[in-house]
Parts: structure tokens; C-alpha cells; sequence
């Protein structure tokens, strides 16, 4: 592990902000080049359990700026908002543009909106939607879901899908993306005639209190044809994944099938309404500048404006993992999980619910030059056992939860990469499976690669190194880290940021500090100095 000099943004030992409670859990981080961070975080306790619990999407400004919120759970939606609705959760991690303070999250709660059907009947819509600063410190809203089957919250056009009359989305799955001028990109989910469709748009927004009434434009979706199919094929994208944008271009995953891919891959384009896609990787395809023909490719890509960085799988060999359910986290998700109309199986030795899952065994980290029309393997399976992580979620069927428009609860597959000027930062995986098909005191850590100008692979942080590495409140030797993580936007020039989780079993209740966790940054200048080969 790199001495690479770790600043504290946020740790357990800090209040949040409007709260008498401290922090205590994160999700992963974006940064961007001015060294602005922005994460969401939780309070211990569980929403209805009473007491102070706190969620919210946090914004600091290095570590001489406070920690302040973008919104928390005492904070009421942006305008449209006739019916003082406060926010309820925030279900995915919050991004931020890539030169400016810019921070964008999605946000939960229940209806804002009440409009009349005529007469004495009013309907109330509005559960869900996208919400950003724009320099002013107030959140003004991107996106909202505005309408259903009474019809659109008049005046609230503008947020519809583009190219139908009142049409509302379902959802915005996933983390939006924010441009340096404001301009907003997202995956939405929608249906038509009964018949769910997907598609990547954006909305340029004003830093107004409703955000403007610029209408929303399409990118790509369900109705748009996958390019570069086979003479005579007619066939569009059946999946997208939520983009990234750099500069005026925006990048993402469309596949003609999430599950079982033939055709799809990367694209960019620019952003403008039905504008040309440019194939970067694509399934079926060998990737320009290696011999690697691709048979999977991962949602998460980052992109700098010239670097595009991926997860990406090729062959057909695959192996198995078995998967036991999450024990914390949202009460009915977790029934479900645990039943077997989730699709589980009861394994009676460990009292506990599992399911199975296939991974590729040839999978790497790419990087593709689009100046160069190139790309790089950064590492591979040959230098480490997986580069897939799992995590189980969604809204459990009939259930009211906090997700409430959240897609229908599964293992989604997931892979973490972020590129910047051609280093790539990622998450990995080293260790054996066992005859039960369960990695055996696995090593994960986040490394970095510099195809091309560097050799071996920069060491950033792994489990079981010591906590008091990272944190100077850790007393050395007493925590070692047990988790890490990182996202799309999570190295942005020179900026790194991460999440780390530290902790030690004990049954000794006395014991003060059992469990740490915090958001940290640190800076990569140039080409990395400290270098390991990283070797299964």
C-alpha cells in the first residue's frame, strides 16, 4: 500500500449537519478537479425507528470548508411543491460536474404535487425525481415524475418524455450526471401501451427554484436502432445504463439485452436531441488495440472527455458464486430476499438465504483513447481474481418502501472504475472459491493503472490494511479496513476520493471502538511513484 498522505472529508467522529447524531455509513464519493467532494450518508438507525435518524447528500469543499447538505431529510423538495413535501431517501450515490460545484442526486418522497381533475377531485403526483445545485446552494429541480393515470400536473409539460403527448416517466434509475453548464443527463425508465421502454436523455437547467422549462431531449432509447448491426438486421436498444457526461459529450451502455447481451456496446455522442452515436466498444466486436473480442460489457464506464475507462468480460467460460442475502437494510427488501418467491434457497448450516450467480472468468479493466481510436488493458484475470461485485436491491413487490419507484429487487452485477487523463483508478478482487462456491478470505482494494507509461499496477488501499493509514483519529493497529469503495466520478485530475469502512469482531460490549468508517481524498500527481506488482 501506497503512503499516498489521505485527508479526511468525513468520519464517524463528525456530527452531521442539522443533526444531534454523527455520521456513520457512506456510499461512494465524486470529486471533481477543484478537489469538491460530494457523497451521501446515513445516521445509525433505520427510517421509522424514531429517534434522530438522518439521511442526506453532503457537499465539502476540501477539509477547510464545512460539510454542509445538498439535501438531507429536513429539507423540503425544490419547487414544483404545492404540498411542503420534505425529501425520504436518496437512493443512489450524488455526482457533481467535473469542473464546477455542481452536485446532482436523485431524491425519494411522497407526492409533491396536487392538482384538480374538476370539481371537488384533485389528484397528487410526483414521488420521485432528479435535484442539482447550480452555484446558489439551493436545490432547484432537474426532473420529476409528474403525471399518471389522471393525467400531467399542468404547466409540468416539460418534464414528459420527449416525443409523446402527457407522458410521465416511471423512474430515473441510477445516479444522474451533471454538465460544467448546468445541462442534466439521466437514464429514464417508461412505458407505453403497457410495454416498458428505457432511453438516456438530458435537460438543460436553470438555477431557478423549478429549474427552468426547458423540455427533455432524447439521446437514445428503446425505439432508437443499435448501430452497426449485421446487413438486413433491425434491432433497438432493449437496455441503457446511466451516462456520463465530459464537456458537451455524453457516454453510455445501450445493449439489446441486459441479461444475455448479442449486440450493443458504448457510445458517444454529443449532446443534442437524436444526435449520432459513435460506437466504442462493442459486444461481439474485438476492442480496437487488443486482441480481447468482448461478450460483456459493464454499466458503470467513466469518462474524462478523452479517456473512457470499463469493466468489460470476453469468452464464454463462466463461474459460479453463491450469494447469501443482505441482513441489513430495508425490512421488506430483505423478506423477499429471504423467501423463495425472491427466487432464494434456504441453506439450513448457515441459517441463511442464498442464490446463485454466474461471472465471467475472463474479465478485465480497459481503458479506450478516443483522440487515438485505441484502447489499453489495464489489468485483467490474470492479475486478479474478479473485478464483479454484488449488491441486492429494488422494491419489493406490494410493498411501499422508500425506493418506491425503484425497479423490481435482484442481484445487479456491478463494477467500479474511474479514469482521469488516462490513469485508471479501480476496484478488484483477490481470492479463492471454496466448494460452496464462496470466495475464502477474499482481499479487495482499489488500485491504479497507467497503461503506457507506467509498469505494474499503484496499490491504493486493500482489506485488512491498517485503518490508522487512512484516519489519524484511528489509534494504530486497533481497526483494519474491511471494505472500499469507489465510483465513476471518483478521480477527477488530480483528486482521488474513496469511502473506507474499518472494524474488528468482539463480543466484549465495553469495547469503544469496534466500527469505523469515512470519506477520504488524496492527490495523484503526474505518473504514480510508488509501484507494486500486483500478483494473484
Amino acid at each position: 500500500m501506497a503512503d499516498l498522505g489521505w485527508e479526511a472529508i468525513v468520519n464517524n467522529g463528525q456530527m452531521m449537519p442539522n443533526a444531534t447524531v454523527n455520521f456513520s455509513s457512506y456510499g461512494q464519493p465524486s470529486v471533481n478537479e477543484n478537489g469538491t467532494v460530494v457523497f451521501r450518508a446515513r445516521s445509525t438507525g433505520r427510517e421509522g425507528s424514531g429517534g434522530n435518524r438522518q439521511t442526506g447528500v453532503y457537499l465539502r469543499k476540501g477539509t477547510r470548508g464545512a460539510i454542509r447538505p445538498v439535501a438531507d431529510l429536513d429539507a423540503l423538495v425544490p419547487h414544483p411543491n404545492n404540498l411542503g413535501t420534505l425529501f425520504r431517501e436518496f437512493p443512489a450515490i450524488p455526482r457533481i460536474a467535473m469542473k464546477e460545484d455542481f452536485p446532482a442526486t436523485r431524491g425519494i418522497h411522497k407526492p409533491v404535487c396536487e392538482f384538480s381533475l374538476g370539481g371537488d377531485e384533485t389528484t397528487r403526483v410526483g414521488t420521485t425525481g432528479l435535484y442539482m445545485e447550480l452555484g446558489s446552494h439551493a436545490a432547484v429541480t432537474a426532473m420529476s415524475k409528474l403525471g399518471g393515470e389522471a393525467g400531467f400536473a399542468p404547466g409540468f409539460e416539460y418534464f414528459e418524455v420527449p416525443g409523446f403527448t402527457e407522458l410521465p416517466f416511471d423512474v430515473f434509475p441510477g445516479a444522474p450526471t451533471i454538465a460544467d453548464d448546468g445541462t442534466i443527463a439521466f437514464k429514464g425508465n417508461f412505458t407505453v401501451n403497457g410495454v416498458g421502454k428505457t432511453g438516456i436523455f438530458f435537460r438543460r437547467v436553470l438555477d431557478t427554484p423549478g429549474g427552468g422549462t426547458a423540455p427533455v431531449e432524447m439521446i437514445a432509447s428503446s425505439d432508437t436502432q443499435i448501430p452497426n448491426l449485421p446487413a438486413g438486421m433491425n434491432l433497438n436498444f432493449g437496455s441503457t445504463a446511466p451516462p456520463t457526461i465530459a464537456g458537451d459529450q455524453i457516454a453510455f451502455l445501450g445493449l439489446d439485452n441486459e441479461d444475455n447481451p448479442s449486440y450493443g456496446g458504448i457510445y458517444v455522442a454529443p449532446i443534442e436531441a437524436a444526435a449520432t452515436l459513435t460506437p466504442i466498444a462493442e459486444i461481439g466486436a474485438v476492442l480496437a488495440g487488443t486482441e480481447r473480442q468482448l461478450s460483456r460489457i459493464g454499466e458503470a464506464l467513466s469518462f474524462d472527455g478523452r479517456y473512457i475507462s470499463f469493466w468489460a468480460a470476453w469468452g464464454t467460460e463462466m463461474k459460479t458464486l453463491r450469494l447469501y442475502c443482505p441482513e441489513d437494510g430495508n425490512k421488506d427488501l430483505l423478506e423477499f430476499c429471504n423467501s423463495e418467491e425472491g427466487g432464494s434457497i434456504f441453506d439450513p448450516t448457515a441459517n441463511r438465504w442464498y442464490q446463485m450467480r454466474e461471472v465471467p472468468v475472463n474479465q478485465g479493466i480497459f481503458v479506450y483513447d478516443l483522440r487515438e481510436g485505441t484502447a489499453d488493458q489495464v489489468a485483467t484475470s490474470e492479475d486478479f481474481d474478479d473485478f464483479v461485485f454484488w449488491g441486492y436491491s429494488g422494491k419489493a413487490p406490494g410493498t411501499g418502501s422508500s425506493e418506491e419507484d425503484a425497479e423490481e429487487p435482484r442481484w445487479r452485477a456491478a463494477s467500479f472504475v474511474a479514469a482521469s487523463d488516462g490513469r485508471v483508478a479501480f476496484k478488484a478482487r483477490t481470492g479463492a472459491i471454496d466448494s460452496n462456491n464462496m470466495y475464502v478470505d477474499p482481499v479487495d482494494g482499489i488500485y491504479i493503472g497507467y497503461p503506457g507509461k507506467m509498469k505494474g499496477l499503484l496499490t491504493v488501499i486493500e482489506t485488512g490494511n491498517d485503518g490508522a493509514s487512512m484516519d489519524p483519529m484511528i489509534p494504530v493497529g486497533l481497526l483494519p479496513i474491511t471494505g472500499v469503495g469507489i465510483e465513476r466520478d471518483g478521480f477527477r485530475g488530480k483528486y482521488l476520493a474513496i469511502s473506507v469502512a474499518m472494524g474488528i469482531e468482539t463480543e466484549d460490549e465495553t469495547e469503544e471502538l469496534t466500527d469505523w468508517a469515512g470519506i477520504y481524498r488524496t492527490m495523484i500527481n503526474g505518473k504514480p511513484k510508488a509501484i507494486k506488482i500486483k500478483n494473484k
